[in-house]
């Protein structure tokens, strides 16, 4: 439940007591907790509203919180929590890996499992 509790007032997720929101941990407590299937813990409304809020709409990309400079380790996890929330016109991203379902599914079958040809 302690993963549940890291939602701030502002809408971000936090790593820990009394730090500020980051836009990194929309991925790693959303990751946990949609493995879990527990994502209802947490308001989703209010993160895609902080990660959004974190956007540089004129140069691109998402920073680790409003106002700061965007890069591209934020960016990635900040559309990789999107996606794990359902946001519209993103692809489904796996929780464990990170990657694309559709990438996962075509790995696994690129894989050949013991004992065949």
């Amino acid at each position: 439940r302690t993963a549940g509790e890291r939602q701030t007032s502002i809408g971000g997720l936090n790593g820990r007591p009394e730090k500020l929101p980051d836009v990194c941990y929309s991925w790693w407590i959303l990751s946990a907790l949609s493995i879990l299937k527990k994502l209802d813990w947490i308001d989703k409304d209010a993160l895609c509203a902080f990660i959004l809020n974190c956007q540089d709409e004129d140069r691109g990309g998402i920073s680790d919180r409003p106002e700061d400079e965007a890069d591209v380790y934020h960016t990635f996890f900040g559309i990789a929590g999107l996606s794990l929330m359902g946001y519209p016109g993103l692809k489904e991203v796996d929780a464990t890996y990170a990657l694309p379902v559709e990438t996962i599914e075509r790995l696994r079958g690129a894989v050949r499992q013991p004992g065949e040809a």
